[in-house]
């Protein structure tokens, strides 16, 4: 079946497919189990899922390969990937193992991995994990002399939420009345919960834990696509703001009770306000990907705050972040990275409390706090397709001509990426930003043709000019 890779982030797939089957996940928490191992005398795994069906029977079948190997391995049962981060790093594990899939819909699941510092593994990491899981597999390696054992871990996720209650600065969110929407995933316990004993009025949307739902018509991806759907429910309830969060917890976007969306370039512009008159914006910039907007740029530039560029994903977010100590980052999709010591990844339920406070600091709104700034967006669409296969060299070289091309019917400085998917098999994307003359259905229409162009192409064998 070829050797097991990491993706962007994780082992990732169809559930009840290979990798992502039984007996394999079984040999992969072998090759967990030696990894670790190989790091520690007492070696110590934390481990939780989203809400999905598929992930149960996963997480079992890992344990069963890591307490084979003689690891210790607490089980969080369902928790939010940052959640995992966070206690693999609060508790000194060393080792913290995440099945999900994320944002992704509900076919798909993942491994995914970070060390005791709470950090996603490095690439040379990644490799020995590769080559331990296609050792466990060749040669099918028994278990360890002394099996570890597995603990039922929930007293840690009261731990956390404890926690980010002691981390609100504001110590009471009274006042706030939110709708949270949960996706059906890992924050339906969590996020009600921390919100609820911060004071805050909360109406709770979308917290099924059976998670045959999970970011079905709802959540923080769906709610990107349909704001007005989020915003009429958050009116009917007569909230001032509605949170929606992704299947594992580590993207958020808001509406307010007026319709307005507020996305990752509205939410980290806000954000680096706070931080950055508070003087906790360390290296005075913010981390973020080659998709954000370039208005978020722009407006941060005339706070005086610097933007850091990376590669899209969590993974290279955060080593730009550590690398430099940078405080604060993220991506356009709501993946806010918080720098605080406390945590080390896109934790979407403490930036929802981060910006509780903020809005009872600010009564005005977050929407006249952010214009009053400058934030002016460009109009911006990304797209999602199938598409069957990858594109060859030839096809993509043909691709630069035509894309530049339409490139300049957005104007200046309108700009069109496009890439495969790094973790839904199939799916290629495309995102489309106009310069500052262009209008939103101008864009729309640019990014649908753009979708076209890549299909036709992507068919043409490379034949078209």
């Amino acid at each position: 079946m070829g050797r097991i890779e990491f993706g962007a982030d994780g082992i990732r797939g169809i559930a009840g497919e290979w990798p992502l089957v039984a007996p394999v996940a079984v040999q992969i928490g072998q090759a967990l189990g030696r990894f670790v191992c190989n790091r520690s005398d007492h070696p110590c795994a934390v481990i939780g899922r989203d809400t999905r069906p598929s992930g149960e029977r996963l997480l079992h079948n890992l344990v069963a390969g890591l307490v084979g190997h003689g690891v210790d391995v607490i089980d969080l049962g369902v928790m939010t990937t940052p959640g995992v981060a966070f206690l693999t790093r609060r508790i000194e594990a060393d080792l913290g193992i995440i099945v999900s899939a994320s944002h992704s819909s509900l076919e798909y699941n993942g491994i995914k991995l970070v060390t005791g510092n709470g950090l996603r593994l490095q690439r040379e990491e990644e490799i020995e994990v590769e080559l331990l899981i296609e050792e466990s597999i060749t040669n099918n390696s028994g278990h360890a002399v002394d099996l570890g054992q597995e603990i039922d871990g929930q007293n840690l996720i009261e731990l956390y939420v404890w926690d980010h209650v002691e981390y609100c600065r504001a110590k009471s969110l009274k006042g706030l009345n939110i709708v949270l929407d949960c996706a059906n995933g890992a924050a339906s316990w969590v996020a009600p919960e921390a919100f609820k004993l911060l004071g805050v009025d909360v109406t709770i949307l979308n917290c099924a834990l059976e998670g045959t739902s999970i970011n079905y018509h709802c959540g923080s991806e769906h709610t990107r696509e349909h704001p007005r759907e989020f915003a009429q429910i958050v009116q009917q309830h007569e909230a001032q703001y509605g949170f929606a969060f992704d299947g594992d917890g580590d993207r958020l976007v808001v509406v307010d009770e007026h319709g307005q969306l507020f996305d990752g370039n509205d939410l980290l512009f806000a954000l680096a306000m706070h931080y950055h008159s508070q003087g906790l914006l360390r290296g005075n910039a913010v981390v973020t990907t080659r998709i954000a907007n370039r208005g978020l740029e722009e407006a941060l530039s005339g706070l005086g705050i610097r933007t850091v560029h990376t590669s899209k994903g969590d993974k290279n977010l955060e080593a730009a972040m550590w690398g430099s100590d940078y405080m604060l980052g993220g991506e356009v999709g709501g993946n806010i990275i918080i720098n605080d010591s406390h945590h080390t990844a896109a934790d979407a339920v403490y930036a929802a409390l981060v910006l509780g406070e903020m809005l009872v600091e600010h009564d005005d709104g977050l929407g006249k706090l952010i214009d009053d700034q400058g934030l002016k967006k460009r109009p911006q669409k990304t797209r999602s397709f199938k598409l069957s296969g990858s594109l060859n060299l030839d096809q993509k070289e043909m691709l630069k001509n035509q894309i530049r091309a339409k490139e300049k019917e957005l104007g200046e400085n309108g700009r069109i990426l496009h890439w495969e998917s790094s973790t839904e098999p199939g799916v290629y994307r495309v995102m489309v930003e106009g310069g500052r003359e262009s209008t939103v259905e101008e864009v729309e229409e640019v990014a649908e043709a753009t979708c076209r162009l890549i299909q036709r192409v992507a068919e043409s064998n490379g034949e078209e000019r």
